[in-house]
């Protein structure tokens, strides 16, 4: 499928430039090139219906009037960087405890545990 190609170096933030064609077909309703498919089972949501800015809503968005009843936004990082934290935290205190392999010795002369 060929698409008309941007001569204003495409938008910035969301914003069309007058005068440009792919910018014209965009603003006449034209639908926003797609760069890839979902393959995974992660659960779909309602797409909106405009391009998203910075969370700003829109009235008459499906998407945004879900979000405004309370749905919850998508996550793009899982785990998150304090999940990961906390976990490795656990990973540490669970290694050195007492009663641990390496409490028993189990480490050997030197303890090498979270080296990468």
């Amino acid at each position: 499928m060929a698409t008309t190609r941007h001569t204003c170096g495409g938008p910035v933030f969301g914003r069309l430039t007058d005068g440009c064609p792919r910018c014209d077909e965009l603003s006449a309703g034209a639908e926003p090139v797609q760069f890839s498919d979902r393959t995974d089972d992660r659960p779909k949501t309602t797409q909106h219906t405009h391009q998203v800015v910075f969370g700003r809503r829109v009235t008459g968005c499906p998407r945004c009037t879900e979000l405004a009843a309370g749905a919850a936004p998508v996550r793009w990082t899982y785990p998150s960087r304090r999940e990961q934290d906390e976990q490795r935290t656990a990973e540490i205190s669970a290694h050195f405890a007492p009663g641990s392999p390496h409490s028993q010795g189990a480490c050997g002369p030197v303890c090498t545990f979270g080296d990468w």
